[in-house]
Order: C-alpha cells, then structure tokens, then sequence
C-alpha cells in the first residue's frame, strides 16, 4: 500500500454517546437471548467467556460473528486508512471496501427486518460477493 490519500470521517456503528467495554463490544454470545431461563447453561457459557473470551454460541453463526466483529473495524479503517494498493486505484479500492461493509451490513443488521425473498437472496448473493473481495483485499488491509 505505497500511494497515500485522505479520507472522510464515515458513520460508526455503535452509539458514541454510549460507553463500552472490551468485553461488551467484543462479545458476540447469544446465551442470554437463547438460554435466559436456564441458569445452569447460561453459567456454563459464562465460564467459556471467561476462560476464553468467548463461549459456543458465538460458533453457531460463525459468519455472523465474524461479520459483527469486522463490520466496525472495517468502518474504522477506511476512516485512518492513507494509502491503496498498487494494483487499485483510490476509488477502486475505496468502491470495494464500501461495497464490503455495506453488504454486511445489509445482511448481517438486518436480519429480523422482513423483507421479501427476492430481497433476501440479493442480500445474501451481495454478502457472499463482499465476502471473496474481503479474500481478495484481505492481504492490502494495513496502513
């Protein structure tokens, strides 16, 4: 990544006015939401977040997770980022990184917005092209 640029201050995805830990932001478990009513599980997961950073439930939709997780580090990226590779253009390697985060976004936020199947699948079919660019750039994602 050789050739600089600047770049625009873009919408973040949590809410700022509130304050987050670690933990909390980076805690993508659903125990709570599945198991809220059995204690016994929710400790079991518990411990995993301790031990681990993480528990089971954040396995079940890895894609998500991995979506979650990248969606607010990718908008925070292209916010410090001050270069492109030598094999894009400013505007190309911009136009991929917002055409990423859009189609996680779109998919991975509003999953239990209802929206028509055909809406859906172009949802998905953008996730899963978003997510070979993300291969392809992944490489080029440093400054």
């Amino acid at each position: 990544m050789s050739q600089s640029k600047s770049k625009s201050t873009q919408k973040k995805s949590k809410d700022s006015s509130k304050s987050y830990t670690t933990t909390e932001i980076n805690n993508f478990s659903v125990a709570e939401e599945v198991y809220g009513r059995d204690p016994e599980t929710l400790e079991k997961y518990r411990k995993q977040r301790d031990s681990q950073g993480f528990d089971d439930t954040e396995t079940w939709h890895l894609d998500r997770t991995l979506a979650l997780f990248l969606i607010p580090r990718l908008e925070r990226f292209t916010q410090v980022n001050n270069g492109f590779p030598t094999s894009e253009t400013e505007e190309s390697y911009d136009e991929k990184l917002n055409f990423i985060l859009n189609s996680f976004k779109e998919y991975y936020y509003n999953e239990n917005e209802e929206v028509s199947l055909e809406i859906e699948k172009e949802r998905l079919s953008n996730a899963k092209k978003a997510a070979v660019l993300l291969g392809e750039l992944w490489f080029d994602l440093w400054w």
